[in-house]
């Protein structure tokens, strides 16, 4: 017995009107390859599973007794073949450190998708030694880290790219009407310092006399401090700015940071991390 034999019997235009032709179009195949395979499964089962008459079809009693059978074979057929896509696909479970947005990784993560659609994402921005631990106890696959964070011998990494610093601030602020800035524009400025936005503002205060406002807050948080004046802000030039507020290039000092890939050394991975680790590898962040 063949499973497609089994679905063709089930088809819903069979079962609600017990039409052939119909049944067939729902299947997507012709009648004449409908009626044959409908006629082996009765060969297989030892008789008629229908009474074909001129105006009327209608299950016999060995069709309507097998019926109940025949659905929980499909059900389980379908059952299966869910958990073989999922188990295909699999979970990518991806750790972010501070500073490191998402739309970094979306070309990877995109193809990943593209090739294993069932996959499920997970993202997770912590402090940089919540993602090691998580990584170590195989709560994430893999993490996106500054090159300057600890890790044990037990874990890789790979270098991604450089990342470096811009100012935000508000498109009226003075500072905004330059091509440039650097760390002497920031005199009499308050610099919002979290350090999810990649502590750029604690790089620059270590050897000059700034203003800190230290905040513990995302990303979006601090620039919305920005946005209501509080100060200016130390961002990755990757970090999405939307208008009131803009960028300028801080470029003395210049602030920069290395950005590797981490996992754990050795260990397997499903398709869709062992994919996404590849193709972070492979790919130009430039």
């Amino acid at each position: 017995m063949e499973l497609t034999q089994v679905r063709y019997f089930l088809a819903l235009a069979l079962a609600r009107t017990l039409n052939f032709t119909r049944a067939a179009e729902d299947c997507h195949v012709t009648q004449p390859a409908f009626s044959r395979a409908i006629a082996r499964l009765e060969e297989e089962m030892g008789g008629a599973l229908l009474y074909r008459e001129r105006n009327l079809t209608q299950l016999t009693a060995l069709g309507r007794e097998l019926r109940p059978h025949l659905e929980a074979m499909e059900a389980a057929a379908q059952a299966a073949q869910a958990l073989a896509k999922r188990e295909l696909g699999g979970s990518l479970r991806i750790g972010l450190g501070p500073g490191v947005g998402a739309g970094v990784i979306a070309g990877p993560l995109a193809e990943v998708l593209r090739v294993l659609p069932t996959t499920e994402v997970h993202l997770d921005d912590q402090a940089p030694g919540m993602l090691v631990e998580a990584m170590l106890a195989d709560r994430l696959d893999c993490a996106l880290l500054p090159e300057n964070v600890l890790l044990p011998d037990r874990l890789n990494r790979w270098p991604l790219y450089t990342d470096t610093a811009v100012l935000a601030l508000p498109g009226a602020h003075a500072l905004a009407r330059r091509n440039e800035v650097g760390a002497g524009d920031l005199s009499g400025e308050m610099l919002v310092a979290s350090e999810s936005c990649g502590g750029f503002a604690e790089m620059l205060a270590a050897n000059h006399a700034i203003r800190l406002f230290p905040c513990r807050g995302a990303v979006a948080q601090v620039l919305e401090l920005v946005s209501a004046g509080m100060g200016v802000a130390l961002v990755s030039s990757r970090t999405p700015v939307a208008p009131p507020l803009t960028t300028r290039p801080f470029l003395e000092p210049v602030l920069e940071r290395r950005i590797v890939l981490s996992a754990i050394a050795g260990r397997p991975f499903a398709p869709a991390a062992a994919n996404f680790i590849r193709l972070c590898r492979a790919q130009s962040f430039a």
